[in-house]
């Protein structure tokens, strides 16, 4: 039972860090620096090439009315993921960024329901990692816990465990109630199976 509810617990956690980062790096706009936004439009995105035969395809008049650029330096949140793995030297950041957004979208909303559980619990590990190192870490005015503010040692705690808690789940399943405990998916996660009589 107390497998059970850590395992509850721990996907709860992983719930409320990456499906409002995934819903925020999606839905949400933030401001860029110009040099910033000369690196997010170097990168172009993943639909770039299909993008290209589309503009061809359009008539001169509409062509210049849907080349309005956004208002002022505004893009979209994940292009700071992006530029965060651009910075680390990862191939293609804005797609990538976009798999991150996504996998933190769709794996924080599969924690809470306990499917696919181990499959979305990896990736989770390697995010939460590479969040707390590039994302998080550069934000704190101080390397000393003690010079933290509530704040920081909040957004620290939430990240440590956003990286650490997916590899109990990886490890041992999702406990129950879950979809992949119902459905034989989450055996080891399910707790000791009752003793056969006899």
């Amino acid at each position: 039972m107390a497998g059970n509810l850590s395992q509850i617990f721990a996907r709860l956690i992983l719930c409320v860090v990456y499906l409002p980062a995934g819903v925020h790096g999606l839905l949400s706009n933030e401001s860029f620096e110009p040099a910033e936004i000369e690196r997010i439009e170097a990168m172009g995105t993943p639909t770039q090439a299909l993008e290209k035969v589309v503009e061809k395809a359009k008539p001169v008049s509409i062509r210049a009315a849907d080349e309005e650029p956004e208002a002022g330096h505004r893009r979209r949140s994940l292009c700071r993921t992006a530029l965060r793995l651009e910075d680390a030297g990862v191939p293609q950041p804005m797609t990538m960024a976009w798999a991150v957004t996504l996998i933190q979208l769709v794996g924080g909303g599969a924690m809470l329901l306990g499917l696919f559980t181990r499959l979305f619990a990896a990736p989770l590990v390697l995010i939460g990692a590479f969040e707390l190192w590039t994302g998080v870490w550069p934000l704190l005015d101080s390397p000393l816990p003690w010079k933290w503010t509530l704040g920081d040692s909040q957004m620290v705690a939430a990240w440590l465990a956003a990286t650490l808690l997916p590899i109990p789940l990886l490890l041992g399943g999702p406990g129950k109630p879950s979809i992949d405990a119902m459905t034989g998916g989450g055996k080891k996660g399910g707790g000791k199976p009752a003793a056969s009589a006899g």
